[in-house]
This record gives C-alpha cells, sequence and structure tokens, in this order.
C-alpha cells in the first residue's frame, strides 16, 4: 500500500470509531441539552453533515441558521523520520459548537464531554499507526463568535 493511502485508512479508522460511540454521535447529532436520554443516531446521519474526515464547517446559510457541533479531522506533517520505514505526523480531531449549544444537563460542556469521550477511543489505543497514539495536547479553539470548541493533538508511529 502507498504511504500516503494509509491517510485514508488512518481517517476512515477515526471516522468507524467515533461514529461508532453513541454518545459522541448523541452529543454531536442532537441539539438538546439532555442529548444522551435522546434515540441512537445513525453514522450516515452524521458523516459529511456534522463529522467531516477533513477540516472543515459548512457557512451556507442553511448551516449557518441552525445551531450545530461539528467534528474534524487533519492529519499532518506526515514524513518520513529518521530511516526510510519510519514514517511520523500529527492527528488533530476539533470539537466545535455553536455558542447557544455548550450548555448541558450533566454539568459539563458540550465540548468537554466530547473531548474527553473522543480521548477515551484514542489515547494509547492502537489502530492508527503501528503503536498506540499517543496524547499530545489539547487546546481551546475559536472560528467565530458564533462557533468555539477545542482540538486534541495524537502523534502516531508507524514502520511499513
Amino acid at each position: 500500500m502507498s504511504r500516503l493511502k494509509e491517510l485514508t485508512k488512518y481517517k476512515n479508522t477515526i471516522i468507524e470509531r467515533l461514529v461508532g460511540n453513541q454518545n459522541i454521535c448523541k452529543a454531536v447529532f442532537y441539539q438538546d441539552r439532555s442529548f444522551l436520554e435522546k434515540p441512537d443516531v445513525a453514522p450516515e446521519q452524521l458523516l459529511y453533515e456534522n463529522i467531516y474526515p477533513y477540516n472543515y464547517i459548512p457557512e451556507n446559510a442553511d448551516n449557518l441558521s441552525v445551531a450545530k457541533t461539528y467534528i474534524t479531522i487533519s492529519i499532518t506533517d506526515y514524513r518520513k523520520a529518521g530511516s526510510i520505514k519510519f514514517k511520523a505526523g500529527n492527528i488533530f480531531i476539533n470539537v466545535i459548537t455553536h455558542k447557544d449549544l455548550f450548555r448541558t444537563d450533566y454539568g459539563f460542556l458540550r465540548t468537554d464531554y466530547l473531548i474527553s469521550e473522543i480521548d477515551d477511543l484514542f489515547e494509547g489505543k492502537r489502530g492508527v499507526g503501528i503503536g498506540t497514539l499517543e496524547f499530545m495536547g489539547a487546546k481551546e479553539i475559536t472560528i467565530n463568535e458564533q462557533y468555539m470548541g477545542a482540538y486534541l493533538h495524537y502523534r502516531p508511529v508507524d514502520f511499513g
């Protein structure tokens, strides 16, 4: 497999894990403060609507008029490091929500809940690269005065 085709494989693995967790799906899909009590969400309702395998937030009039939550993925700085067989890079998972959706009925912010659930799925886990994903940090981000959130930064290690 081409080295760069592996990026698609890694993104697919990340997406599969995200949509395989109903708590994440509900927190992203529902706009209610009590999202965990809602019915399960089908993955196809989220892909390319709320969850994107690239950095993207729709800015058309329809999407700006409806408060939403988004998760986007960015794999960057993927390069040869050292020997020709060793590859390194960075994975960023962005959690962005409309300011009106931050509060929940559970005593935590929607974004804090999501980054915690996502970190449980990825930190120290295998499946992206040959080793475990190493948590490199998290940071708050602001998109505009309506949308803000946080990103999680992981570093995979791969040989191949």
